[in-house]
């Protein structure tokens, strides 16, 4: 009875799109930019930031994001979303060393998220959903006239990084042209509920329970996502990061099998250490960003 109602407000706590603000702009980093909105492939209305680099380039990043967060990062700092660990999240810094080494950027919300259109049901599901956006995202770049023959680098974080692996998997043609990818923590289902019920002390049981509410309120499975499988689909150059000992998920487990699924001989995977705090995962590239630039750098 106990685990059962725990279930019952931990699977929407977990399932649900949760917006948080989109908080900053480009313009406050001193970055020329536009609002743009765009369509996912089964029609829904996205909004993002086309960011001009600093000198005439035929190169862009689309950007997208884990969830809750947007294209901007994540207030984790305000009082309603202190509970990841009360620090910012801030893509802005990125999106600057990628405009000052020469890229576009494209940043936009997934479906549910900052300023885009609401799913179909509140949930996130990349298997269903979220994959979707990924497409408009590709289409929106291959049809606008300045970036049509751009050279296509992708930056695909959890909740965006499986979605992209869906959309690989589902559209293969569309991603032939990619350059580049860099992965940022993908997660599967499995790893996250495991470790979930484990630091919950609700061992199997609170796996089963989970899976019974999951499937009763969304109709969705645990399995659903399931980025090992949908790796096999990669044929561009990947880089993987992930915070070796996030205490989310079985990251050294799910991750490294993610990279070992990865088909192609181009691939890199870099393990951040000192933090347990899977949001440091989101935070780093904008901290740090010389592997970030140089990867990108290497597919010039």
């Amino acid at each position: 009875m106990v685990t059962e109602m725990i279930m019952k407000r931990i699977v929407p706590a977990i399932s649900e799109t949760r917006r948080s603000p989109v908080l900053r702009r480009p313009d406050e980093y001193g970055l020329e930019y536009e609002d743009v909105s765009f369509q996912s492939a089964d029609g829904l209305a996205l909004e993002g930031w086309y960011i001009f680099s600093k000198t005439p380039s035929n190169k862009v990043v689309i950007c997208n994001h884990f969830s809750p967060g947007n294209r901007y990062g994540y207030a984790g700092h305000l009082k309603p979303w202190r509970s990841a660990g009360g620090f910012e999240v801030n893509f802005l810094p990125k999106y600057k060393a990628l405009v000052d080494a020469g890229y576009n950027v494209f940043a936009y919300d997934l479906r549910g998220h900052g300023m885009s259109t609401p799913g179909q049901n509140g949930a996130y599901n990349p298997k269903f959903f979220e994959y979707k956006d990924v497409i408009g995202s590709m289409n929106y770049i291959k049809s606008r006239p300045d970036t049509v023959k751009m050279d296509i680098h992708l930056h695909s974080m959890c909740l965006g990084g499986n979605s992209t692996l869906v959309a690989m998997r589902k559209k293969p043609e569309l991603f032939n042209d990619v350059k580049s990818m860099m992965l940022l923590q993908p997660i599967s289902g499995d790893a996250l509920v495991r470790k979930l019920t484990k630091n919950m002390r609700l061992g199997k049981k609170g796996y089963h329970v989970f899976e019974d509410y999951y499937r009763k309120l969304y109709g969705f499975s645990i399995s659903d996502a399931s980025p090992i499988l949908d790796a096999a689909y990669v044929k561009v150059p990947t880089f993987v990061a992930q915070v070796r000992n996030d205490s989310f998920t079985y990251a050294e487990e799910d991750v490294q099998a993610v990279y070992d699924a990865l088909p192609v001989e181009d691939k890199k995977i870099y393990w951040i250490e000192g933090t347990k705090q899977r949001f440091r995962g989101y935070t780093y590239f904008s901290e740090n960003p010389e592997q970030m630039i140089e990867w990108y750098n290497r597919f010039d």
